[in-house]
């Protein structure tokens, strides 16, 4: 019994240390990038809307009181300078006011006239006379600005006064109008505008001068390149994102039309000489700290990093990491501190 005990005890003792060597020679098979430097930019994808550009527009108003009685034209038409927009019918107050401003300045000719014959016979002074010239002046211009409005005649007819397109229609053929009424407004075709919807998180990566490539939403070959204007700092109620303002001209604006939806790419914020690794290099621990696995003379190391920003497969990381060290790419969730591995060719 005695001889059997110590056989029994050298065999256990055996198999542990067995075990342990075991263990300690297991090398784990993995695949590695190297960490990279460089400069990094983001790119914010958006979406939005064309329209006519606001500075650009010309409001076709009433200066009087009438009835429109011919609206040949329609919102989104093209019209070429000296088109007819509109005829109406003035308002007989409008044109009492025209024949008003006549007898005016019938009265004040004849005013001029008698205090010059007067002055002739020192019977008026020159002071008189100034005045007199003033009044006919004043008669003269008020007469002239309402022949301008088109108080002249009966009928008074709108013409366009450059080449443009109807942007809105906002009255009626037969309407009767009020004196100040818009009845339309004019843009100009090589002058747009886009409202581009961004995230309200991401406003503070983007200001006036930011590049941006915008492209028709069901066409992204037609792509056009621009710069940002302006950066509207509160949140639309209807689209619950902040308004991004580009203004296009010229040869930027073949591709779109007032109503289009469009998509765009905003270079946002720049990362000079960020460090570079694969997604998937990336590991969290259960605290949600984030790590890499170093590898040298082939040991794996925990290098805990901070991720600053993913994108495209990448993950630019801030940490303990250099430029030209290896990391674990593939195998690196099997890893522990101190495993010993072997890097096996990439598949």
């Amino acid at each position: 019994m005695r001889y059997l005990l110590i056989t029994i005890l050298t065999v256990t003792t055996c198999m542990v240390a067995s075990t342990a060597m075991a263990e300690a020679a297991i090398v784990h098979q993995v695949q590695t990038a190297t960490v990279v430097q460089r400069d990094v930019g983001e790119t914010l994808h958006v979406y939005g809307k064309v329209s006519f550009d606001d500075a650009w527009l010309q409001n076709i108003n009433l200066a009087y009181a009438g009835q429109l009685i011919r609206l040949p034209v329609l919102a989104g038409e093209s019209v070429y300078k000296g088109q007819l927009l509109a005829e109406i019918v003035v308002d007989p107050s409008a044109a009492s006011a025209y024949q008003q401003a006549q007898s005016a300045v019938r009265f004040a000719e004849s005013e001029l006239g008698r205090i010059r014959s007067l002055l002739a016979d020192q019977l008026a002074t020159t002071s008189q006379l100034g005045a007199a010239e003033k009044a006919l002046a004043d008669s003269q211009s008020q007469l002239r600005q309402l022949k301008k409005q088109g108080l002249g005649s009966a009928i008074h007819e709108i013409h366009a006064s450059y080449d443009a397109v109807v942007a809105t229609v906002l009255v009626q053929s037969g309407q009767r109008v009020a004196a100040g009424t818009t009845l339309m407004q004019l843009g100009h075709p090589d002058r747009l505008k886009v409202l581009l919807g961004l995230e309200a998180e991401d406003v503070r990566w983007i200001s006036s001068g930011n590049l941006v490539e915008i492209h028709p939403a069901m066409n992204p070959e037609s792509k056009v390149k621009a710069s940002i204007d302006k950066v509207l700092h509160a949140v639309n109620p209807q689209t619950r994102l902040v308004d991004v303002l580009v203004r296009l001209s010229g040869e930027q604006t073949r591709a779109f039309l007032p109503g289009m939806a469009v998509s765009a790419d905003i270079s946002a914020r720049l990362f000079p000489d960020a460090l570079v690794i694969p997604r998937q290099a990336v590991l969290y621990a259960e605290d949600n700290r984030a790590y890499a696995m170093r590898v040298e003379q082939g040991i794996a190391t925990r290098v805990p990093v901070e991720v600053v920003l993913e994108k495209d497969g990448y993950a630019l990381v801030q940490g303990a990491l250099v430029a030209g060290q290896t990391i674990v790419t593939v195998g690196v969730a099997e890893l522990s501190d101190g495993d010993a591995v072997v890097v096996e060719p990439a598949r």
